[in-house]
């Protein structure tokens, strides 16, 4: 991963984390809203329209791919909601 790659990973959940707190929602509401089908995992299309939804941010699918791989911590190309709560929870 190049420092540019992680950078943006970084600030995608920098992010999110800043819209939870200014939303008073906490990692399973973030996870719940983006998890549309409610299958328990967000998948590359559902994490794609939610950062659009709580961010504004339309990014590419390269990134879209780099953010689930650095939270996806079982390789099953999702994030549960363990791996969201474990990304949005550590400290800065």
């Amino acid at each position: 991963m190049t420092e540019d790659e992680s950078w943006s990973v970084d600030e995608a959940i920098s992010n999110l984390k800043k819209a939870m707190s200014e939303g008073n929602h906490n990692a399973a509401d973030v996870f719940s809203s983006i998890d549309v089908n409610n299958d328990g995992e967000i998948n590359g299309p559902e994490l794609y329209k939610g950062l659009i939804e709580h961010l504004g941010n339309s990014l590419s699918p390269a990134q879209i791919s780099m953010i689930i791989k650095s939270l996806d911590t079982n390789d099953d190309n999702r994030i549960d909601l363990a791996e969201l709560s474990a990304a949005l929870s550590e400290e800065e």
